[in-house]
């Protein structure tokens, strides 16, 4: 899989842009807040049918303008489609497929696969378990619509079952039949959610492992422990144990919601007792192991996105990043780059043909077709 192009309309800092791409190596150089990583997100768009900065639609709309338009010709197993996204202030988002428009946004998840590595990423660490949960979700809902429906639906019922036992703590009166309704959808949908996390996450740390011990000299012990209520019991009877306590809090306090993904380092929490080289290793491997599975998954190679990676990484690490994603086993590579002259020299060093794109002020500048000197 591979974007052949990007068109993209008031776009953030965009007012316009029309450029096409290499199906191997894509670079975007140029000082920050040029634009790099906008048109990364434009990418992510395409494939989330959201923003991986802005999860607020409009906020994404260049200043001044009401609408915001981003397209693409994606080549799948050498059959090509155009898949476009529009947002308009005030009116629903369209992500259509050749022209046809989904009558729901979660049929576009999967679709095209894609995986990115940014800055943001340290959030995986740093912050709370929603946000490795987030991690986990959007990695198996690419491969598995069945998990992203059940997902989905499990939201859904919690969300009101969480309204009704508020209205509870405001007036004194429980519709128990109602509650007892959306706490069966919570079961329902909540077991299968909990055996795939199970699932994929032994399939996951298998690739996970491997990635983590390249990217290290020394032999390090890493783990990823996944945590969640259901395993102590049938959830019927969890949520029957603690319905007293879900009157007095005026929430659920039992489900799949509250489970937890935790990143350690020789047994220890990754945040404290990782150094930063560790942590940044920890998460590269990660990412490449998020990618590695999708493409088993999706019997393709989804596209690859590095957004300012190397400012973060010391030379071996980032020696040792660009080796493995410009493998044979990878796809279509887009990297963005603050310095030019580093790019340049991750090229030439390791003999990399690239489309470079210099960016200035929402603006491309300049398109080079690079290839190395012979050695």
């Amino acid at each position: 899989m591979f974007f052949k192009n990007l068109t993209l309309f008031n776009f953030k800092n965009f007012e316009a842009l029309d450029i096409d791409f290499e199906s191997g190596l894509n670079c975007f150089v140029g000082h920050n807040g040029a634009g790099k990583t906008n048109i990364l997100d434009a990418l992510h768009y395409l494939s989330m049918t959201k923003s991986s900065v802005n999860s607020i639609d409009s906020a994404n709309i260049k200043f001044e303008e009401d609408a915001l338009l981003i397209k693409s010709v994606i080549e799948v197993n050498e059959k090509k489609h155009l898949v476009s996204c529009s947002v308009q202030a005030g009116k629903k988002k369209e992500v259509k497929v050749d022209k046809k428009e989904h009558e729901k946004l979660s049929e576009h998840i999967g679709l095209f696969p894609l995986v990115m590595i940014s800055p943001s990423d340290t959030d995986l660490i740093y912050d709370t378990n929603e946000v490795r949960r987030k991690f986990f979700d959007i990695a198996i809902s690419q491969a598995d619509k069945n998990y992203l429906h059940h997902l989905i639906a499990y939201a859904f019922a919690l969300k009101n079952r969480n309204v009704l036992l508020k209205q509870y703590g405001e007036t004194g009166r429980l519709d128990s039949d109602l509650l007892q309704t959306y706490t069966l959808q919570l079961v329902e949908h909540g077991k299968p959610i909990y055996k795939e996390r199970k699932v994929y996450l032994r399939q996951f740390l298998k690739f996970f492992d491997h990635h983590y011990a390249s990217l290290q000299s020394q032999n390090e012990s890493v783990s990823i422990v996944y945590e969640s209520q259901l395993s102590e019991g049938e959830p019927e009877i969890l949520y029957k144990h603690s319905l007293q306590k879900d009157k007095i809090m005026q929430r659920t306090a039992v489900g799949i919601h509250k489970d937890a993904f935790l990143f350690n380092i020789f047994d220890k929490p990754l945040k404290r007792h990782g150094s930063q080289g560790q942590q940044k290793s920890f998460l590269i491997a990660l990412k490449l192991a998020q990618y590695d599975l999708l493409a088993s998954q999706k019997s393709l190679k989804p596209v690859l996105l590095l957004d300012d990676v190397f400012d973060k990484l010391d030379d071996e690490r980032m020696q040792m990043l660009l080796k493995k994603v410009t493998h044979e086993t990878y796809g279509q590579l887009f990297i963005t780059d603050a310095r030019p002259e580093r790019t340049m020299t991750l090229l030439e060093h390791n003999q990399l043909k690239a489309r470079i794109f210099e960016i200035e002020k929402g603006k491309v500048q300049t398109t080079t077709d690079y290839e190395p000197t012979q050695k």
